[in-house]
């Protein structure tokens, strides 16, 4: 372990002076504008196919000499990219991105959010920071990349359905688990302003379907109103948010407990009849090390006591649960060397915890060591007026040529 921490300390130093050189080069590489311009026109939310955005990018990698896997899914007009530039049989380091973004309707944009704006130093549109932005940097890198002489190679992926169920990267960790090389290690460009994160909460959604009896109101005690059993629910979740808050706690989150939240609710047809179905939309933020499992099998234990009574009323009563998605937590105890190795190429030194989540848990699951890094702020994903800084896009050009040139040389980058 010694000999370890001296060769990557030589290495950090390495790394540092390459950087800072880089940082005051002339001919520092440009920002992608037009790339990026092409990118957002790609009206990718994820109810949408992201087909035309993926054959676009297998063109631009396939022309500098990148091997494209495009992996269809079960999903029509869904699918992933898998390319490879460099030696094909040897594990290389993975950029990934993930090639949907969210919903603009009913957000009051300035401008077209599929329609890249200028205004100052700030490029806006929908997914300008999540995370085109950092797809942008990766395509305009590729050639720098090819005319390098690799020796670990680099490997680009894009995934589908990242903000909805995360199937298009579980697809994607499913063709790793049983191809003959899967990648050493992976960075994934979420929006971080460039600091490297080490660790993100696990994802988890659920529907709660709570079926009653209806009757009319002023009889209201021979029925079983599914919004006021839902109600219930939702204030046991409450109360399991105070239970969490004394529980387990990480400093290095900003909200340092795991949370559980209720998004919607829906139900019931008029004021004179009890309602006869209601729902309610239910997620958990597991932090690294807690399961998502262990907090739902106390609701639905809750739910469980509910239903005695409900059923004396009428046995057609019910409380069920669809899982939406259920995504791990990246662990930090996983990644510790590829960190300290990714860091000086980013110019950042403090790893970063968040608590959104990243399809960087499923890679971990599989044994590849993952980290998340990439330009933009968090705070401006997801929102109207959604823009990423020049600057930011700048930082992670350099970042990607200063790592074209380690590659070149073969060092190592997981543990």
């Amino acid at each position: 372990m010694a000999g370890a921490q001296v060769v990557l300390s030589r290495y950090t130093a390495s790394i540092l002076r390459q950087f800072q050189r880089n940082r005051s080069m002339p001919d520092s590489p440009s920002v992608p504008i037009a790339t990026l311009e092409r990118l957002v026109a790609f009206d990718t939310i994820s109810s949408n196919s992201n087909a035309a955005l993926i054959d676009w990018a297998a063109e631009r990698l396939e022309s500098v000499g990148a091997k494209v896997l495009v992996q269809h899914a079960p999903e029509p007009g869904k699918a992933n990219l898998f390319a490879t530039i460099g030696p094909q049989d040897v594990p290389g380091l993975m950029l990934s991105g993930h090639s949907d973004v969210v919903p603009v309707a009913g957000q009051n944009w300035s401008s077209d959010p599929f329609v890249l704006t200028r205004r100052g130093d700030d490029l806006y549109a929908r997914g300008s920071a999540d995370m085109k932005g950092f797809i942008a940097c990766v395509l305009d890198s590729a050639p720098r990349f090819a005319a390098a002489r690799l020796k670990m190679p680099l490997h680009v992926a894009l995934s589908y359905n990242e903000e909805t169920n995360m199937h298009g990267m579980r697809q994607l960790a499913g063709h790793f688990a049983s191809a003959p090389v899967k990648p050493a290690a992976c960075l994934i460009g979420e929006p971080t302003s460039m600091q490297v994160v080490v660790a993100n909460k696990g994802a988890a959604g659920y529907w709660i379907r709570v079926r009653g009896y209806s009757v009319h109101s002023s009889l209201r005690d021979d029925g079983v109103s599914a919004v006021e059993v839902a109600a219930e629910v939702v204030s046991f979740i409450n109360s399991l948010q105070r239970e969490l808050r004394d529980a387990a706690r990480h400093d290095g989150f900003e909200f340092p407990h795991t949370s559980v939240h209720c998004g919607r609710i829906q139900g019931g047809t008029a004021h004179n009849i009890t309602a006869k179905d209601c729902e309610i939309l239910f997620e958990i933020r597991a932090l690294p090390g807690q399961h998502a499992g262990e907090i739902l099998a106390r609701v639905r234990q809750y739910c469980d006591s509910l239903l005695p009574a409900m059923k004396r009323i009428s046995p057609d009563c019910d409380i069920t649960f669809e899982e939406i998605f259920d995504t791990p937590a990246l662990d930090e105890r996983g990644n510790t060397y590829l960190a300290q190795a990714i860091m000086p190429l980013c110019g950042h030194f403090t790893p970063g915890r968040v608590s959104f989540g990243t399809e960087a848990g499923i890679l971990q699951q599989i044994g590849v060591p993952t980290v998340v890094c990439g330009p933009g702020r968090i705070a401006v994903a997801h929102q109207p007026d959604e823009h990423v800084e020049i600057e930011q896009l700048h930082q992670c050009m350099r970042f990607l040529s200063v790592l074209a040139g380690q590659l070149e040389q073969g060092l190592a980058l997981g543990g």
